[in-house]
């Protein structure tokens, strides 16, 4: 009796094999592109609620700034600020819009200036290598890293207008806000690009506990020149979550829609499959193949071009999102997403297809067991 491997062989030669292949694989790019870009858009929105502690986090501007990269303050400020007790934690930051190249090209990103130690202590965030503390090193965030592929140890170019500076990146953290999308730098680096000294552009504080808060606000008030404003850093993250519970139902429901059309396609294909090698399997059951070898047979063949199909469309699917992110930057600077898929969902994406298609192709995967062993 022939082996499953000489029969598999047989139909993946079959013409219409590439067809289902393609069918398969853009179906399945249509749920990694939408998954790509909901991440992205969830991740933005967790990031709101997660930038700041609401009990007692303040950020100070300047009044006159349309963005917090256009914000400048001088450093004066911070001996004013320093001698109040109720402070914490201050913190001067530099925002600079930046080019990135990598050996996969150059891109637009943030670059923050700013102690890194405590800035990531402050948003509890976990660090996979070593703190950048001088001005040959930068910290990335795990965002930026995975979509240019950059690794601890790697050599990135940052570029600002005309100057740029070659440092290492010798730590990539991830804090689940928007900063994982922002490359951390020392202030003598961010200074040597922008030629310029004792500026910032924001100033993060938080109060102690055990203050008395409206006190203590005062006192910060009090300290500030008229040209500066204070903040408090406040999201909703109720209302947050209920946006991101919505986004979710809205994607699961795409992708059971998805996957029915998965079945449906594999119903498809494994129909045209037992009609058009019909010849074959009468072939096989001549030579002793059983009812049971061409069911698996079938199944094994639409359960390979699912695996396959899918795998090309999570490929295909990520780097479509992408290509598009990458195409909408350049033709609108302004607008900056930057979709990605995690590994775990690619794989769940993947059975589910495979799940899917193998459902689908039970039915007609039944047809050719009735064949006799007769010419």
């Amino acid at each position: 009796m022939p082996g499953l491997s000489y029969g598999l062989k047989m139909l993946l030669r079959k013409s219409g094999t590439t067809h289902a292949l393609l069918s398969i694989a853009l179906l399945t790019a249509i749920i990694t592109s939408m998954t790509s870009i909901i991440n992205y858009l969830i991740f933005q929105t967790e990031s709101l609620g997660n930038l700041v502690n609401t009990g007692g986090t303040y950020i100070i501007l300047n009044r006159n700034s349309t963005t917090i990269s256009d914000s400048r303050l001088n450093a004066n400020l911070l001996e004013k600020l320093s001698d109040i007790d109720g402070i914490e934690h201050l913190l001067p930051q530099r925002l600079l819009p930046a080019n990135l190249t990598t050996r996969l090209g150059t891109n637009p990103i943030y670059v923050r200036s700013v102690n890194a130690e405590i800035f990531l202590k402050l948003r509890h965030a976990s660090l996979n290598g070593t703190i950048a503390k001088d001005s040959t090193e930068a910290n990335v965030g795990e965002i930026i890293a995975n979509i240019f592929s950059i690794k601890v140890g790697d050599e990135i170019d940052l570029a600002f207008k005309r100057s740029h500076i070659k440092v290492k990146v010798v730590g990539i953290f991830r804090s689940r806000t928007q900063s994982d999308t922002e490359i951390i730098i020392p202030m003598e680096t961010i200074n040597a690009l922008t030629k310029e000294n004792d500026a910032f552009s924001l100033i993060e504080l938080t109060l102690r506990n055990e203050v008395n808060i409206q006190e203590t606000l005062n006192q910060i008030s009090q300290a500030l020149s008229g040209d500066v404003k204070i903040l408090q850093a406040q999201q909703p993250k109720e209302f947050i979550q209920q946006v991101n519970m919505q986004t979710l139902t809205f994607l699961n429901t795409l992708s059971t829609i998805v996957y029915i059309v998965v079945a449906i396609a594999s119903y498809i294909i494994a129909t045209k499959t037992t009609i058009e090698a019909s010849y074959e399997f009468t072939m096989l059951r001549v030579l002793g193949a059983g009812r049971k070898h061409l069911f698996t047979l079938i199944i094994l063949y639409v359960a390979t071009i699912a695996l396959l199909g899918s795998a090309f469309g999570i490929a295909l699917g990520t780097v479509t999102a992408q290509a598009a992110s990458t195409l909408l930057r350049w033709l609108r600077p302004a607008v900056n997403v930057m979709p990605f898929t995690e590994v775990d969902q690619a794989t769940r994406i993947l059975l589910s297809t495979l799940t899917s298609s193998i459902i689908g192709s039970l039915h007609p995967s039944l047809k050719p067991t009735h064949m006799e062993r007769t010419l």
